[in-house]
């Protein structure tokens, strides 16, 4: 199945086409770019208020200029330490013997970073270090050189970057909010399209069978009296299967088309579906120690559904022997088929991951209800659980023959 066959899922660059912000995406494709430009923005501004006026030494300006614009360069990855970097360099740059007034610019665009990327109550934080840092290192000249320099708590300039934050990051949720929106009314239209496409098929198969009935049943009837009729009838009955076998492909083509999941559950299901040492080999792949152990008779080759019940049964197993078994060893699938029954266990020696070594598992937690109501299907059951020793077992068993089906 190819990509452009799976459901359309529109991403907020799309959202962003379709709204014409053409600067908001080159900006966000150029992030490095952007920083490097605003690193030297801020270093060119300051150096020049401070080369300009020629009233304080350069060297510790210059020293503290740089150590302020270069962090600027990593502000998108760590806003939070990058703030409070600036923060201290500026209140720094006040307790040195000769102050160095700074411009507060790089510290308003680490704010402006914070305030954009992270919630509110974390951007109000930021701007109170922002200012009360420098604020307390003002206080501690005037208390202890009687500097005239009063503490101040209202920064215009913080006040402005904030805003513009807060405003940038609004923006960007409105566009996640409407990107959301829109891929729920794509999935809702693509539901009602499958209700109605199944609403169809049923329609169809529903009337074709009708028919079907009727002249299988007047072919039968009239067999020995008309025999031409019932050869009639019996050559129109194949014409009546094949259309609506026709109509039930172009159908499926179309809800397979629609369904990357559908079309590969359909594809191997059934008389397709694989046989259980592909499975194997598919885990064996991806480093798993397994292998499979067959004992017994042959599955009965009469019953499909047998085979893809112990097949879904043992890829369901191993899956979650790759999901929660941590450096197992040894897994071992085994098939008996014996005494009207087919028994399949699979066993592992690995050991439960409980402190979250490995990515939380991306499993739907359904997995052994799964493999009951297979074997239900066939009048089994199963039994799962710890080892004695280490690992797990899944075993389930499954009636064939008369018995088999409930």
């Amino acid at each position: 199945m190819s990509a452009a066959a799976a459901h359309p899922v529109v991403d907020a660059a799309e959202v962003d086409r379709v709204l014409g912000t053409r600067l908001l995406r080159w900006l966000d494709a150029h992030q490095r770019a952007v920083d490097a430009l605003v690193a030297a923005m801020c270093l060119v501004v300051q150096t020049l208020v401070l080369v300009l006026p020629r009233a304080q030494p350069l060297w510790p300006g210059l020293f503290l200029v740089l150590f302020s614009v270069v962090p600027l360069l990593w502000r998108r990855r760590y806003p939070r330490a990058i703030l409070v970097a600036l923060a201290l360099t500026s209140t720094a740059g006040m307790l040195l013997p000769t102050p160095v007034a700074l411009l507060a610019l790089p510290a308003a665009v680490a704010l402006y970073t914070v305030a954009s990327l992270l919630p509110i109550g974390t951007a109000l934080l930021g701007y109170a270090v922002l200012v009360g840092l420098p604020a307390l290192g003002t206080l501690l000249l005037l208390l202890t050189t009687g500097s005239a320099h009063a503490p101040a708590l209202l920064d215009p300039l913080a006040l402005v970057a904030l805003a513009a934050g807060i405003a940038v990051r609004g923006a960007a949720q409105r566009r996640e909010a409407l990107t959301q929106l829109v891929n729920q009314r794509l999935a809702t239209a693509r539901v009602v399209e499958r209700q109605r496409i199944a609403a169809e098929m049923h329609d169809i198969i529903a009337h074709s069978l009708s028919t079907m009935i009727s002249l299988a049943d007047g072919a039968s009837s009239g067999w020995r009296e008309h025999p031409e009729r019932s050869a009639l009838a019996l050559d129109k009955l194949g014409d009546v299967g094949r259309s609506a076998l026709s109509d039930m492909n172009r159908i499926l083509r179309v809800l397979r088309q629609g369904d990357a999941v559908l079309d590969q559950s359909l594809h191997r299901s059934g008389h397709n579906v694989p046989d259980v040492e592909e499975i194997v080999e598919v885990f064996r792949g991806t480093g798993m120690p397994v292998r499979l152990i067959r004992s017994g008779g042959a599955i009965p080759g009469d019953d499909p559904a047998l085979s893809t019940t112990v097949y879904r049964i043992v890829q369901e197993s191993l899956t979650n022997v790759l999901r929660y078994a941590v450096e197992a060893t040894r897994v071992e699938v085994g098939i008996d088929v014996a005494g009207g029954a087919v028994a399949v266990q699979v066993t592992d020696d690995g050991r439960i991951d409980v402190h979250r070594s490995r990515p939380p598992s991306q499993g739907s937690g359904q997995g052994l209800l799964g493999i009951a109501e297979r074997a239900a299907t066939y009048g089994g059951t199963i039994a799962a659980g710890p080892r004695q020793g280490g690992g797990w077992s899944t075993r389930a068993t499954l009636l064939i023959g008369d018995g088999a089906r409930t």
